[in-house]
């Protein structure tokens, strides 16, 4: 059981869990990076497939224009500043006030470095799950706003 003060979380206690999230996010990368190499990508996405299976998202007509939309409605309820709409061919996310790069800034690690490709690559594999195609994130613009494109190819599996 929860005792009533461990629900009074002062802003100190968010940023401590702010910087604690931080670090193990750094390590987590630093670790996949070191062990797995180039396959990084292949386990982000694997990552965001089975991140798709547990969102409360259920699509009668999964096309890359309507999972989009639906991923986008659903970070917009938890609050993230993010945007999605198609150029052609290719999805494009917008977020503002990018939460990977405000992980980044703590960490004084690079913007659009491996974090950041790590969940652009983790956002597309939860788009191929909920579409059956498979996607490649391509970074726009990183920074305090975020911008990266989802090519959708292939036919639906």
């Amino acid at each position: 059981m929860i005792h009533p003060t461990e629900l009074q979380l002062t802003p100190e206690d968010y940023d401590k869990a702010f910087t604690e999230v931080s670090f193990l996010l750094d390590m987590f990368v630093s670790t996949i990076e070191a062990f797995i190499g180039k396959s990084t990508p292949s386990l982000a996405v694997a990552a965001g497939r089975k991140m798709a299976a547990n969102l409360p998202i259920s699509l009668e007509n999964p096309t890359p224009e309507n999972a989009l939309a639906a991923l986008v409605g659903f970070f917009r309820e938890q609050q993230m500043e993010i945007d999605g709409h198609f150029e052609g061919p290719e999805g494009v996310l917008t977020l503002n006030h990018c939460p990977i790069r405000s992980v980044c800034l703590n960490r004084k690690m690079v913007i659009d470095g491996p974090v950041c490709q790590m969940f652009h690559y983790y956002i597309g594999g939860i788009l191929a799950e909920l579409t059956g195609r498979p996607v490649r994130p391509r970074t726009i613009a990183a920074g305090e706003q975020c911008s990266f494109a989802l090519l959708f190819s292939g036919q639906r599996k």
